[in-house]
C-alpha cells in the first residue's frame, strides 16, 4: 500500500514539476481554456448566444487570471517550501473559495474543512515536502474550481436579470414606500394597492432582494415569503409592476412566464413541467396561468405560475406564485389568505 501511494506521489509530484515551468504556463493556460469553453456553453445554452458569449469571456478571464497566479504561487512555494506566508495565503483563499461556493453553510462542509485543516497541520508539522506542495497544488486548483464557477454564476443571474428587465421601456419607480401598520398590514400608495401578510410569512420590500430575486417580468415591487431569510422558499409570492402606458397583455404574460420557466428548466433547476388549468375564486384576477414541476433543488412536486391583476391606476400587477401542491386545493392556506385579504384602498 504503501509503495502504491509513494508512486502516486512520486508521479503527481513529477507532474507538476514539468508543467509549471515558464516554457509551458501559456501551454496549461490554452488547454485549461479547451477544456472550460465547453462547458460553459453548454451551461449557459438556455440563454441568447450574445449573453452566452458575454459570460464565457468573463468566466473564461476570471479563470485564466486565477489558473495564472495559481501556477506562479506554485513555482514560488517548489522553490521554497514550507513557505508561512504562502501557505496562510492559500488557505485563505481556499476558505473563501467554500464559502463563495456555500459549501460550509452545510455541516458536511464544515466537517471536510475541519478534517482538511488538522491534515495539512501534521504535514506541515512532520515537513513531509512532497505532500505539502501536492496538498497547497490541490487548494489552488480547487479555489479555481469554486471561483470560476461562481463568477459563471454571478454573470449568469445578472444577465437573466437583464434579459427580462429589458424587454419593456418601463419607467422604474420607487416600489419601496410599504406602509406597515400591526406587522401585518402593508400598503403601497405608488401601486394603490395592499394586503394583509398571512401567519407564518415575512414581506422583503425590492431594495431587501438580490438580483436573482428581482429575476421575472417587470419590476419588482415586493415578495412575500415562507422564510425570513430564504425569500424563495416557497410559498412565496413575487409582486412585479406594469404601468398602463405598457398595454400588458394575457398572451404578453404567458410568453414571458413561460420563457422564464423554460430558463428554469435548462439551469437544471426544475423538470417534468406540466401545465394545469384551474378557476381562480377572486373576481379581480384578469388571467392566471399554472404549471406543476419537480424541484431538483428542493426534492419535491410543487406548482407555479403567474396571476395578472388591474389596480386603480389601470397599472397591472402581475404575481408570481410558487407553492406546494395541496390535494383538493386550488392553493395552499396561506396563499388562499393572501389573495383574499388584497384590497385596491387604503
Amino acid at each position: 500500500m504503501n509503495q502504491i501511494l509513494n508512486k502516486i506521489k512520486n508521479q503527481a509530484s513529477g507532474f507538476f514539476v514539468r508543467f509549471i515551468s515558464p516554457s509551458t504556463t501559456r501551454n496549461l493556460l490554452v488547454l485549461y481554456a479547451i477544456l472550460v469553453v465547453p462547458f460553459f456553453v453548454y451551461h449557459e445554452s438556455h440563454l441568447p448566444w450574445h449573453y452566452v458569449l458575454v459570460l464565457c469571456l468573463v468566466s473564461l478571464f476570471v479563470g485564466l487570471l486565477i489558473t495564472y497566479i495559481s501556477l506562479y504561487i506554485i513555482q514560488l512555494y517548489w522553490r521554497e517550501t514550507f513557505h508561512p506566508l504562502i501557505e496562510i495565503g492559500v488557505l485563505i483563499l481556499f476558505i473563501f473559495a467554500l464559502w463563495l461556493a456555500d459549501v460550509l453553510i452545510f455541516e458536511a462542509g464544515t466537517v471536510f474543512l475541519f478534517i482538511f485543516v488538522i491534515i495539512a497541520f501534521f504535514i506541515r508539522i512532520l515537513q513531509l515536502t512532497e505532500y505539502a506542495r501536492l496538498l497547497l497544488a490541490f487548494c489552488l486548483i480547487a479555489s479555481n474550481a469554486f471561483i470560476s464557477f461562481k463568477a459563471l454564476q454571478g454573470a449568469e443571474v445578472l444577465s437573466a436579470y437583464l434579459l427580462f428587465k429589458n424587454k419593456y421601456q418601463i419607467e422604474e419607480k420607487n416600489l419601496n414606500n410599504w406602509v406597515i401598520t400591526n406587522e401585518k398590514e402593508h400598503w403601497n400608495e405608488e401601486l394603490q394597492f395592499g394586503f394583509t401578510l398571512p401567519e407564518g410569512m415575512f414581506f422583503y420590500k425590492p431594495d431587501d432582494l438580490t438580483l436573482e430575486n428581482k429575476t421575472g417580468v417587470g419590476q419588482i415591487a415586493g415578495l412575500l415569503s415562507f422564510s425570513d431569510h430564504d425569500a424563495e422558499r416557497y410559498p412565496f409570492v413575487r409582486i412585479f409592476y406594469f404601468p398602463d402606458y405598457v398595454g400588458f397583455q394575457k398572451d404578453q404574460a404567458i410568453q414571458e412566464f413561460s420563457e422564464f420557466l423554460k430558463i428554469q428548466v435548462s439551469k437544471g433547476d426544475i423538470e417534468d413541467l406540466q401545465e394545469i388549468q384551474q378557476k381562480e375564486i377572486e373576481e379581480f384576477i384578469l388571467v392566471s396561468k399554472f404549471w406543476t414541476f419537480y424541484d431538483l433543488l428542493r426534492p419535491r412536486y410543487s406548482k407555479t405560475g403567474f396571476m395578472i391583476i388591474d389596480t386603480n391606476n389601470h397599472d397591472k400587477l402581475l404575481l408570481h406564485i410558487t407553492e406546494n401542491l395541496e390535494k383538493g386545493e386550488i392553493h395552499e392556506s396561506v396563499i388562499r389568505e393572501f389573495l383574499a385579504s388584497i384590497r385596491f384602498r387604503n
